[in-house]
């Protein structure tokens, strides 16, 4: 590694940590003078990545070349006034808790898989096929050339995927100076494991800490997620945003600041900024806040406010779609091939390779929100939300596109939340002289599977244990042999 490399290394941190002071005053903002630290590790992430990509986009739109010191320059000025707003708050930092108690085993479980994700993402090159062949490739070529690709057409197709990715790895290539993929997969990695922290917050504000740990823990434990966290596609990091849309939305209707409602629509843009497929859930979320509104859970200023910033997110990427392409969306999706069955429909617990015990618990939890929505004694909004941020998507998945179980990722948090508050539920519903065996063989279950979850994580395990320092000509070789055999 080479001091340029040490550099790069350090300003991809700087560049995500230069987020914070933004992320403490909004979450002060939004918890009454009292910055939560779940909300300022997601807001410093989301922030920092909408701000580089963005900030990338917009200056090769306006015909400047994208190079490093003119990127940074534009990115400390758009957080420069989170920072001197963080000043006037008197450099307020969030509360640190400790995870004791009932937390504890979660926190260690999903830190455990954590590391076995960020380790796979920084040992390895590319070698998933979309990565390789779409995100990567296009990098490459803004990396080369300091520009976004220009669309060509109705042939455009893979260009007018949003380009949030595609900028963020060029980033890391231009600041190291070379086609660094190991710093650029670090950062889809770095979102993915705030799907993780989102499901966690959706929880606690759907019902409580417990609920959003197991959430969160859930989510964690499914093969898919370790399978996709650190293999450098979109779905998981769409998956943070939207599930934070649905975070703050819920807060919306549980009496959060005017600024929920603002975040809540604005994390929608970010969700399409990262993925088209977001753009399912603006019908959903206008139903949302429409009812907000008719129930007076927000104002019109919020709304109109979040509007805008959604707006500014999203729009210019997909109105260049149609100035230069002739459409919003590509039709890459290979609906002829989708196979709505009984099978699909069920796939939660018809594919345990992919979903494991999870996959019982999100079925079980859908099965709760259901009934919980139909129990008029109870307070409804929360099953709403759920299933409005997850049924349309799953919907669409299993009439256009059921051929590949990855495209649900993005729904997946909310999923976890409904088995992690369908499991609250059936906990209570247990004798109490049969809850400390219970606990003791579900959390021996938890671990054995947190184990394989961290070991399926890292991809040529048999490769490194043979081999650990290997260079990285050595371990191209070894993806390329992976792909060839998998043709």
């Amino acid at each position: 590694m080479t001091i340029m490399d040490i550099l790069a290394w350090l300003l991809v941190i700087a560049i995500h940590i230069g987020a914070f002071p933004w992320a403490v005053w909004l979450s002060a903002r939004l918890n009454h003078g009292r910055p939560e630290l779940a909300m300022t590790t997601a807001l410093t992430l989301t922030a920092s990545a909408g701000a580089l990509t963005l900030a990338m986009f917009w200056l090769s739109l306006a015909g400047l070349p994208l190079t490093v010191p003119l990127i940074t320059f534009v990115y400390l000025l758009l957080m420069l006034p989170g920072w001197l707003a963080w000043q006037r708050l008197g450099f307020i930092k969030p509360p640190l808790r400790s995870a004791t108690g009932p937390y504890a085993v979660p926190v260690l479980l999903i830190a455990a898989i954590a590391a076995a994700v960020v380790f796979n993402a920084v040992y390895w090159p590319f070698s998933r096929d979309d990565a390789l062949g779409i995100y990567h490739a296009q990098a490459s070529a803004i990396a080369r050339s300091g520009a976004l690709l220009p669309l060509t057409g109705s042939d455009s197709l893979y260009l007018t995927y949003p380009a949030m990715m595609p900028l963020a790895y060029a980033f890391t290539y231009l600041a190291s100076g070379w086609e660094n993929e190991y710093l650029a997969r670090l950062l889809p990695a770095l979102y993915s494991l705030g799907a993780v922290l989102a499901a966690y917050m959706l929880g606690r504000e759907a019902a409580d800490r417990q609920t959003g740990w197991l959430a969160a823990l859930l989510l964690a434990l499914a093969p898919t997620f370790g399978r996709w966290a650190s293999a450098g596609y979109v779905d998981l990091p769409m998956a943070f945003f939207y599930t934070l849309s649905a975070c703050f939305a819920l807060r919306v209707w549980h009496g959060g600041q005017p600024g929920d409602a603002v975040a809540a629509v604005a994390l929608q843009g970010k969700a399409a900024w990262a993925k088209n497929p977001a753009l399912i859930g603006a019908p959903v979320g206008a139903l949302w806040f429409a009812l907000a509104l008719a129930r007076r859970r927000m104002n019109w200023q919020s709304f109109f406010a979040g509007l805008v910033a959604c707006a500014l997110i999203a729009a210019p990427w997909y109105l260049r779609n149609l100035a230069g392409a002739g459409f919003l969306v590509p039709p890459t999706a290979w609906t002829d091939q989708a196979r709505p069955t009984l099978d699909n429909l069920l796939l939660f617990v018809t594919r345990p390779e992919i979903y494991s015990l999870s996959g019982w618990a999100f079925a079980f939890g859908l099965l709760y929100a259901i009934e919980r929505l139909m129990d008029q004694r109870r307070q409804t909004e929360t099953a709403l939300l759920l299933m409005l941020w997850t049924l349309p998507f799953f919907a669409a998945w299993w009439l256009f596109t059921s051929y590949d179980p990855r495209l649900l990722l993005p729904v997946l948090p909310a999923f976890s939340v409904m088995g992690a508050m369908a499991l609250r539920w059936l906990w209570q519903s247990i004798p109490k002289h049969l809850k400390r065996p219970a606990y003791s063989l579900a959390l021996l279950v938890a671990i054995a599977l947190a184990i394989l979850a961290a070991w399926n994580s890292v991809e040529f395990k048999d490769d490194i244990l043979k081999h650990p320092l290997m260079s990285d000509a050595e371990k191209r070789a070894i993806i390329a042999q992976f792909r060839d055999e998998q043709r």
